[in-house]
């Protein structure tokens, strides 16, 4: 029987209690770290669309931008992921919860940057 249970039933402190062993943490580790890609990879992209050469010259260049851009945004995003890590369960659990607008509310903006961006 789970622990909180009482004749057959979960109390409702332990509906309440969120996942065991740090799920809430390493989720919204995850979340972060993945808001924070693609925040970074919109932001260097439209920093750069001014100077970026046409899409025919891109593979001709010594080095891609487009790499670049996906490197740093790869280390912005590691670098949110662990600091997210290390929320404590309480914050970890209110960011999952706002996750439903949060998500929209920085991806919707990036899509609609990007397909205005040529």
């Amino acid at each position: 029987m789970p622990a909180g249970a009482r004749g057959g039933r979960l109390s409702a402190d332990s509906r309440d209690a969120g996942p065991p062993d740090g799920a809430d943490r390493r989720a919204a580790a995850a979340l972060v770290g993945a808001l924070a890609f693609v925040a970074s990879y919109v932001l260097q992209r439209l920093a750069d669309a001014a100077t970026e050469p046409p899409v025919g010259m891109v593979l001709s260049q010594a080095t891609i931008p487009y790499f670049w851009r996906l490197g740093f945004a790869a280390l912005h995003a590691a670098g949110a992921a662990v600091a997210a890590g290390l929320l404590g369960p309480g914050v970890a659990h209110r960011l999952l919860r706002a996750a439903p607008w949060l998500v929209p509310a920085v991806v919707a903006p990036a899509a609609l940057a990007m397909a205005l961006v040529p």
